[in-house]
């Protein structure tokens, strides 16, 4: 029973967050394309000031099976093109969420 409610949750992430003509989009993550849902809400503190340093920050998320190895804590990335560093990663349940952070000016 659980591993069929597992693989239905499995296939509508995929099937509906990650689809691109619902919620999902593809990135290029490290100069290889990766498909992802992004965050959409503005509460994750995307720009704040942490002791006179502006900081954006983003909420992506994929499947873990898409991202090998998977990214850790404090590693740079290349993300659309931009420079961020991951800032933290949790994976529930087979799918990746990652939280990027990046300094602006």
């Amino acid at each position: 029973m659980v591993s069929d409610f597992k693989k239905q949750v499995y296939e509508d992430f995929k099937n509906v967050l990650l689809n691109a003509d619902e919620f999902g989009r593809i990135c290029s993550w490290n100069d290889l394309p990766l498909q992802i849902a992004e965050d959409a809400r503005t509460d994750l503190g995307e720009n704040y000031d942490a002791q006179g340093v502006n900081v954006e920050r983003r909420k992506i998320y994929c499947r873990d099976m898409d991202l090998i190895p998977h990214p850790r804590v404090t590693e740079q990335v290349d993300f659309d093109g931009a420079n961020w560093y991951v800032a933290d990663v949790k994976n529930p349940f087979g799918f990746l969420e990652i939280v990027l952070e990046r300094r602006i000016s």
